[in-house]
């Protein structure tokens, strides 16, 4: 039962952020990203609970990947703040300037790459079963 711990934390993790983006050093920009993507996160870790709970595991591992990957924009704010800071010197840009570009550019990096390889996860799958879509089928035209 490690999914009832994960699921239960990650729920709280979540709560908790909206009261800390109540004061966003990045001002509204900042702030937009936090409730943005802290939305989709609790989202999916609802979606991955009601498919726990429905017995489908499948659909479960989809809707956490979500979630981890959501998580994993945090850490994906890093290097894209770094490289404001390194750059302050030639763009004059603050933290309270970039902070906010930072988080979309971070969360939207992960939730983008993720969506990406569950698409192309269930393509793969789709197309090992036979039902993958073949585009539109051309008719020939004849006349008789």
């Amino acid at each position: 039962m490690a999914g009832a711990p994960l699921l239960s934390f990650g729920a709280i993790t979540g709560v908790t952020a909206y009261a800390m983006s109540s004061y966003a050093i990045g001002g509204w920009v900042e702030r937009s990203a936090v409730l943005v993507f802290n939305t989709w996160y609790l989202l999916s870790l609802g979606r991955a609970y009601w498919f726990r709970f429905r017995g489908e595991p499948a659909r479960q591992r989809e809707w956490m990947t979500r979630a981890v990957a959501i998580l994993l924009g945090i850490a994906t704010t890093r290097p894209a703040m770094g490289v404001f800071f390194a750059t302050s010197a030639r763009t004059h840009l603050g933290p309270n300037q970039f902070f906010g570009i930072a988080f979309w550019i971070g969360f939207s990096i992960n939730a983008v790459i993720s969506e990406l390889w569950l698409h192309s996860k269930r393509r793969a799958q789709l197309h090992n079963l036979g039902i993958a879509e073949t585009g539109p089928q051309l008719k020939s035209c004849t006349r008789g």
